[in-house]
């Protein structure tokens, strides 16, 4: 693996700070933004847990393309794709696993019931339809219930207003890349609609790193994406309102998947394996506004199916595998949820909700005269009740008491709760939080039923059993945050240190050959999370975040792997001019450990890699804007899972047109 050190990131962030301290002007603007706080949005000068807000007018500034792009900005969380752009993604949020990460898209839960762990596949969601991305760390289960041990990330979609308008956008460059969006919205009446159509394609880079190749040519491994969304909201009366929305997504991606000879030798370069997904997101709410505005129901319904299909067929000189495996996850969640003000002080919130998961996986793999099916299903339902107080006094305290008590089926009740208090001192202009909670997830179905078959260096080695005695996974966890506003409003530092501690963790381990889910007894993860950030002008702004994270646990496990230990992310933009826009983005991650691709049994210590990102637009009329953007300026060779490269140096250039 390539290398880089320091030198090109410390050069950045130079030229950032130098570029801010040669301008002054005007204070920081600090809109009361709202944020994922609970069952109703709270201001986030109230919000006593760590969050971040990547808008809609940060996606356009920095050009990210999709989730996993702006996720990379989002301090204490770590994207790992596996393989080429559109292939299954995991998200690691402060050390926690990748399905101890709840996502949400307008509320609704779209993790994946068919995965192994039950996590979200956040590759080939584009950000077209987005209006913003909420992310909040740290246990929320007495919020959101399972699966919200390290944090959530909400999506929350456009919606149409003003006068009707059409946009229009093409891009493409190098790696045979081309993107087309399109988009429109709009209000009439007491209604609004906004609908938007993307499709992403692109030749990719060869996935499999040169010293896995074998004696064939190197070859692109590339992916396709297609989505289309839609929502529509309208205002009945005064008193009640609705929207529906629908995604659908349909991508494919080349994966290089593990493969042997005939002779017994590893394949990697397995240049006809696909994954081929389809996701279907559905959702609705009516909500009413009665004593005067002081009680606001709201009832939801939503629906996914995510379906997936793995294919491989025998290579000439290369794997004779056949593979036709496929998984298909459902959920159906109903929610109704209640505010009520008590009084100027006290917002009472309160609700129920029911959850319906089921998963089903069909196909077989004939790895070399080998053949196995790959036959399972199995459902689960689940009630919640919960109920939270929201506390303001005066200008300067603050709290949220939140509490839950979940009913999984064919397992003991949950009962968690977060106490999370804070209080701003206007004199100084600082801020102080405090959060504690306790969070849990109950086993993945996959985990408790699923059946696979193992494969170590591309030879099939035994099979994965599921284990229906799996206890549900408990957390507690605490964190205690400073902010503070320097430079008559000018710039902002802050610190947070979290420490979490998971108990009854679900790993995978082997008897012999085979494997199953088991628990271990505890894994803490703790640590820092601090930012800078400086506005000195409306016109630039830099932000400067580190993230330490240290990892324990009673025996070293799979589910430590693929975090990191120190984590650096810079953002910075700014407009040279009226509507022409310079921006960056960068990391520099240095991973704890990997499971190797090409081994069995064994850790590998990742080198640490830089990563950084450049984009350009320049408004030509009101109408029309032009866009540039380089990925990987300094062509860094790394690879987020061991035995996957992630694409070189990328350039794209693009038009918009609004209408």
């Amino acid at each position: 693996m390539k290398k880089t050190d320091w030198g090109a990131f410390a050069a950045l962030t130079l030229a950032a700070c130098a570029a801010a301290s040669a301008q002054a002007g005007e204070a920081i603007e600090t809109p009361e933004l709202l944020v994922s706080g609970g069952i109703e949005p709270i201001p986030t000068k109230e919000v006593a847990s760590s969050y971040t807000i990547v808008t809609a007018e940060e996606i356009e500034k920095f050009q990210y393309q999709d989730i996993t792009d702006a996720l990379r900005s989002v301090p204490g969380v770590h994207v790992v794709p596996s393989g080429a752009r559109g292939s299954v993604t995991s998200v690691f949020t402060r050390g926690a696993n990748s399905n101890q990460t709840l996502v949400l898209v307008n509320g609704m839960p779209i993790n994946d019931p068919s995965s192994p762990g039950g996590s979200a596949n956040l590759a080939g969601i584009p950000l077209d339809s987005v209006e913003r991305i909420e992310v909040v760390r740290g246990p929320q289960s007495a919020l959101y219930g399972s699966q919200a041990i390290g944090g959530v990330i909400n999506l929350i979609t456009k919606t149409g207003a003003g006068d009707p308008s059409v946009t229009a956008r093409i891009e493409g460059g190098t790696l045979g890349t081309l993107n087309t969006y399109a988009s429109t919205g709009g209000s009439f009446g007491a209604s609004d609609y906004f609908f938007s159509l993307t499709r992403e394609d692109t030749d990719g880079n060869d996935i499999t790193p040169s010293r896995l190749h074998d004696a064939r040519a190197s070859e692109d491994d590339g992916t396709e994406t297609l989505s289309a969304s839609g929502r529509i909201g309208t205002k009945f009366n005064e008193h009640l309102s609705g929207s529906i929305f629908a995604q659908y997504t349909d991508a494919e991606a080349d994966t290089d998947s593990d493969g042997s000879t005939a002779g017994f030798v590893s394949i990697y370069q397995n240049v006809d394996s696909i994954f081929e997904s389809r996701r279907l997101f559905l959702s609705g709410d009516l909500e009413g506004r009665f004593m005067e505005g002081r009680w606001r129901p709201r009832f939801s319904l939503g629906y996914t199916l995510q379906d997936s299909d793995s294919s491989d067929d025998p290579d000439p000189g290369g794997s004779v595998y056949l593979d036709r495996a496929s998984n298909e996850g459902r959920t159906i969640k109903a929610a109704f949820d209640n505010a009520f003000d008590l009084s100027g002080e006290h917002l009472l919130t309160f609700g129920g909700s029911y959850t319906r998961d089921e998963f089903e996986s069909s196909g077989y793999r004939d790895l070399g005269g080998f053949v196995i099916s790959l036959n399972s299903d199995a459902k689960t339902d689940a009630f919640a009740v919960y109920a939270a107080d929201h506390m303001t006094f005066g200008e300067r305290f603050f709290a949220t008491v939140s509490a839950r008590h979940d009913m999984p089926e064919d397992m003991d009740d949950r009962f968690t709760f977060t106490l999370a208090p804070g209080y701003y001192h206007p004199e100084t202009d600082t801020r102080l939080t405090l959060s504690y909670g306790t969070g849990f997830k109950t086993p993945s179905l996959y985990q408790r039923y699923g059946f696979d078959v193992n494969t170590f260096g591309g030879f099939p080695s035994g099979v994965y059993n599921g284990n229906p005695n799996l206890e549900p996974e408990k957390s507690k966890g605490w964190e205690i945050g400073i902010e503070q506003g320097l430079f008559d409003g000018k710039a902002m530092a802050g610190a947070t240190w979290f420490d979490t501690e998971i108990e009854d963790a679900i790993s995978i381990v082997f008897v012999g050959v085979n494997s199953t889910a088991v628990n271990i007894d505890k894994l803490d993860t703790k640590g820092l999370e601090a930012f800078f950030e400086i506005n000195p002008v409306d016109a630039f702004t830099a932000r400067l975040d580190y993230t330490l994270t240290i990892l324990k646990s009673d025996q070293f496990a799979s589910s430590m792997v693929r975090r990191p230990r120190h984590q650096i992310g810079l953002t910075a933009s700014w407009e040279v001019m009226p509507g022409t826009v310079l921006s960056t983005n960068a990391e520099w991650v240095d991973i704890y450990r990997d499971v190797p691709r090409d081994s069995f049994g064994f850790y590998v210590d990742p080198a640490p890699y830089t990563l950084v990102n450049v984009a350009a637009s320049h408004r030509l009329t009101e109408n029309v804007k032009l866009t540039a953007r380089v990925n990987n300026l300094l062509d860094t060779t790394y690879e987020p899972a061991n035995g996957f490269e992630a694409p070189g140096i990328e350039a794209l250039a693009g038009v918009q047109v609004t209408f």
